[in-house]
């Protein structure tokens, strides 16, 4: 973070820079500053525009407060693959269920099949909600709330802007893929996936996931200048 004395000019150096307590002293004039004063003030209205070619929203309202709304993302070709899979999970599980049923024990044998029927559900519930989530948030001058309104199980998150410590794009969890080599079989990292992230004390939480990287950047922009800009008032 590069912060300019506002008595001398100079840049101050960031070893004279104290986050936790707010505090910065110049090292050439002596003076203190509350290091938060000296921040280069960023105003977040020019940033209120998303990305030429974006489906969010951003919603005015009274005062300062508004809403940033992301639709459903609905049905596309990142998706197809997992509606397929299901269609071909409840076929397969729904033929050897009833080729079990012809059997002399064949209910005992059916039964078998009903973890089966529970897992193409939850994968089938997992990709529903994927398609039909719409994001939600909702901005005041104290902070924000995330709203992930989908067919089942819909959530919704609060967070006070003095209890957010940085809005920005991060990392997703990290995942690894299973490959092989000439050397035999070995662990290979995938492309890390990344998302807009409230960055708190107690943990992280992503929001606009399906986003593209040119709506992450806003959206994490937008709202963090808006988050400097009420720690200031």
């Amino acid at each position: 973070m590069e912060l300019v004395c506002t008595t001398c000019k100079r840049k101050i150096d960031s070893a004279d820079i104290n986050i936790g307590v707010d505090l910065a002293k110049c090292g050439y004039c002596g003076a203190i500053h509350k290091a938060s004063s000296l921040v280069p003030a960023v105003d977040y209205k020019t940033l209120s525009t998303p990305p030429a070619g974006s489906k969010i929203e951003v919603i005015k309202g009274i005062g300062d407060n508004f809403q940033i709304i992301m639709p459903k993302k609905g049905i596309d070709s990142s998706n197809i693959p997992l509606l397929a899979f299901c269609v071909f999970w409840f076929g397969f599980i729904a033929f050897w269920t009833w080729g079990a049923s012809q059997n002399d024990d064949g209910n005992l044998m059916a039964l078998f099949s009903i973890p089966f029927w529970i897992i193409g559900f939850v994968i089938l519930t997992v990709s529903i909600n994927k398609i039909n989530e719409t994001q939600t948030i909702n901005v005041t001058r104290t902070g924000l709330t995330i709203i992930k309104e989908k067919p089942v199980m819909s959530k919704r998150y609060e967070y006070g802007f003095k209890d957010i410590q940085s809005i920005k794009v991060t990392e997703l969890p990290y995942y690894y893929t299973s490959g092989s080599s000439r050397r035999g079989s070995m662990h290979r990292p995938v492309v890390q996936p990344k998302a807009p992230a409230i960055i708190t004390g107690s943990g992280t939480k992503y929001f606009f996931e399906q986003a593209n990287d040119a709506e992450k950047a806003w959206v994490t922009k937008f709202l963090d200048a808006f988050r400097q800009t009420q720690a200031r008032v």
